[in-house]
């Protein structure tokens, strides 16, 4: 769980440099570790971070759709209410 947080994180300071492709690629790594050991809340913040890249990357908003939904599915599944509250939040903003 740590490791997912601390890449997540790497993430987060890659996407604030412009350096979304490897941004993204931690924000990958950090779902696939959190998928790993069922922290579904994790997974759906995690989603939503892959979310915000993507928008970030203009030219995939698509993209940026896909990983809004699943991140709701899966915030929805596991009753994660703050994570859903900050796919709200996120959705106002790439309006």
């Amino acid at each position: 769980m740590t490791q997912s947080y601390v890449v997540r994180h790497f993430g987060f300071a890659e996407m604030a440099a412009g350096q979304l492709d490897d941004a993204r690629q931690h924000f990958e790594e950090s779902v696939r570790l959190r998928r790993e050991i069922g922290l579904r809340p994790g997974v759906a913040a995690g989603l939503l971070a892959l979310a915000d890249c993507a928008f970030q990357a203009a030219e995939r908003p698509e993209e940026a759709r896909k990983y809004i939904e699943e991140a709701r599915s899966v915030a929805e599944e596991c009753g994660a209410h703050g994570i859903l509250r900050w796919i709200l939040e996120s959705e106002q903003e790439m309006a």
